[in-house]
């Protein structure tokens, strides 16, 4: 981190300024970081109501969508995260500490990163659920070529970013302040509620492989993130890398259903 960032708003100076002061509590990050996962439910459950309830199972049904409705999940986060970036005294955006100058290095580190935690998060996942021999269920069903088209070309480009700025601008960004620098406990944190994210959204059953699966991928992701979000302090280079991960996945996804 350079000179100058030290006076952006969401860098580690003016966080702790803001902790010292009672704008920054525990309830913020730990309200926010348990937010994808509650607003998950609450939309599967609602896509189960309003579209589902004569199917054989309408649980699973509606979490083959959950890539359309996952950006009600976005629009909830960013109003909440407005509400509470603006208690603050910042703007939403100020999460990112985006700048223009040096915006292609970070693209170039998005996708070093890419390259770097690709394997590990989805190497590591995919070979717990072989060792264990777990597929998550599915109904087979193929999604109408709009739904398809949406999760091509806008649900990754407004979930990661979303999902970067909630975790890490965010909450790891204030528990590593609120813990008084103990960076690795607050990664271990925003590690577990991201476990819980993906572990049971979109809600598929309670399936303890799944656990131990994304377990095994998300923590040592997590806390390389948390390790590297302090040396850089800004929020692009982990867009990229999340853009292209979600896209990887979304177009393996399609691929493996035939579209």
């Amino acid at each position: 981190m350079n000179a100058s960032e030290t006076t952006f708003p969401n860098s580690k100076v003016e966080i702790q300024k803001r902790v010292a002061a009672g704008k920054i509590t525990w309830a913020g990050p730990l309200i926010v970081m348990a937010a994808r996962t509650v607003l998950g439910w609450i939309f599967q459950a609602l896509a189960v109501v309003l579209f589902f309830r004569g199917s054989a199972d309408p649980w699973i049904e509606a979490s083959e969508w959950w890539r359309v409705y996952g950006t009600l999940v976005d629009v909830g986060c960013i109003v909440l995260l407005v509400w509470l970036t603006r208690r603050e005294g910042i703007r939403l955006f100020d999460l990112g500490n985006y700048r223009r100058e040096g915006w292609l290095r970070d693209v170039g580190l998005g996708v070093g990163l890419f390259v770097l935690t690709a394997p590990l998060f989805m190497g590591g996942m995919f070979a717990v659920m072989a060792l264990l021999r777990f597929s998550p269920p599915s109904t087979g069903i193929v999604l109408p070529t709009w739904a398809t088209l949406y999760s091509l070309i806008i649900w990754w480009v407004i979930w990661a970013p979303v999902e970067d700025m909630t975790y890490t601008g965010y909450a790891f960004a204030r528990l590593e302040a609120l813990t008084g620098g103990k960076w690795l406990l607050a990664a271990m944190v925003i590690s577990l509620f991201l476990v819980l994210q993906h572990s049971f959204f979109p809600f598929t059953g309670v399936h303890w492989q799944l656990i131990v699966a994304m377990t095994a991928g998300l923590i040592p992701s997590a806390v390389l993130g948390a390790w590297l979000y302090m040396r850089w302090r800004r929020l692009l280079p982990f867009h990229v890398n999340h853009w292209l991960t979600d896209l990887l996945t979304v177009l393996t996804v399609s691929l493996l259903a035939g579209v």
